[in-house]
């Protein structure tokens, strides 16, 4: 067995209903490294939550695109499930929005970036080989991260429904994601990839 892998809390990069990200040092052999740390708050702790979490972090973990933040894995952290995802530097579309406004044409690269991003993670295949069908379900401009390398990724899946909680899909159409940028097809109560389009 290698060594245990050991946390730095470094400071907080977010808070929300459903959890705190935390910007972390990785201390494990050979080396360290940044990452993000998604550490959820379960409004029912216990066995399904776990399973929950697990299933969703292994799904999201299958999904690989450049726009797309990475999953490293869960891990149980003071008694915390907590997500470990890719650490990503730079500024989110939201405050650069309130700087100005931002050009026609990057502002085009930006969408067609997330476009794609959202269409990979919908057609990636799962394990039996079937797509996964997951949907972001709060694709809004604080939940888009800007790199100093201009490049873009999409943060926060968080509230993320794949193919295997289709039961879910309709009692929690409008619990999930943030009303001003949900989709007209969410205030049907239908959990559909339109959802991913925001209303805006």
């Amino acid at each position: 067995m290698g060594e245990p892998r050991r946390y730095n809390i470094l400071g907080t990069l977010g808070k929300g209903g459903f959890g705190t990200v935390y910007k972390a040092q990785l201390k494990a052999a050979p080396g360290s490294r940044i990452v993000a740390l998604r550490c959820s708050t379960p409004r029912s702790p216990g066995k399904r939550f776990a399973r929950r979490a697990r299933r969703r972090a292994r799904v999201l973990g299958l999904v690989r695109h450049r726009a797309i933040v990475q999953v490293d894995g869960l891990v149980v952290l003071q008694g915390h499930w907590v997500v470990v995802m890719e650490y990503v530097s730079g500024v989110d579309l939201k405050r650069l929005m309130q700087a100005g406004p931002v050009p026609p044409g990057v502002a085009l690269e930006i969408i067609e970036e997330v476009a794609q991003a959202l269409d990979a993670a919908y057609r990636q295949p799962g394990p039996e080989g079937k797509p996964l069908g997951l949907l972001h379900r709060d694709i809004k401009p604080s939940n888009l991260r800007i790199t100093e390398r201009g490049e873009v990724k999409v943060l926060d899946f968080g509230t993320a429904r794949a193919n295997f909680q289709s039961r879910e899909a309709q009692t929690q159409a409008l619990t999930f994601g943030t009303v001003g940028y949900m989709a007209p097809e969410r205030m049907d109560f239908e959990d559909l990839p339109a959802g991913d389009v925001p209303a805006a």
